[in-house]
């Protein structure tokens, strides 16, 4: 398995995997299946350029063999009332976390966390911060062996306002 960061031309690609990732976890995503399906080619092109070239957004997916196995964003700020705020630059905000079935259980998800983990102490960030949903224990579970922390805060997910975020922090020690 290889991690490597989103390229420009991967919006063929982001488009794939997240079609992939919201039809497994429809309860997972701030984004919902029909949105991203009725999403037009040249967003998902613009996604992968910020992605691949900006200074303050992040993506890694996670290849084995041709097939993508796994993904992951994240984004200086934190994320406040549905978006992130930029203007927190002490924190990354992790997002988009999804590793596919047939890839669990084998350091794919702690491979992508730990990208993101470098991305951000090279940008100085305090603190990481992720969202997930109340009783996905399976995300759960690894945050917190990556030292991540529940806040106590919840919010509804934008997807499915029945369902609740949890919000999990690290502190994060520079190297």
């Amino acid at each position: 398995m290889e991690v490597r960061q989103v390229r420009k031309s991967d919006g063929p690609l982001l488009r794939e995997l997240h079609l992939r990732m919201y039809a497994d976890s429809p309860n997972a995503f701030g984004e919902s299946l029909a949105e991203a399906q009725a999403m037009p080619m040249e967003r998902w092109e613009g996604r992968a350029r910020k992605l691949a070239e900006s200074g303050h957004a992040i993506g890694f997916v996670a290849v084995e063999g041709d097939r993508a196995i796994g993904f992951i964003a994240a984004y200086v700020g934190r994320y406040r009332d549905g978006s992130i705020q930029h203007d927190a630059r002490q924190a990354v905000t992790l997002t988009r976390a999804w590793v596919d079935p047939q890839a669990r259980r084998r350091g794919v998800g702690q491979a992508l966390a730990n990208a993101v983990i470098s991305w951000a102490r090279d940008r100085a960030a305090q603190e990481l911060e992720v969202q997930v949903t109340q009783g996905n224990v399976p995300a759960a579970s690894l945050y917190s062996r990556l030292g991540f922390t529940d806040t106590g805060r919840r919010e509804p997910l934008p997807s499915n306002r029945g369902v609740q975020m949890c919000f999990l922090i690290r502190r994060l020690e520079q190297a």
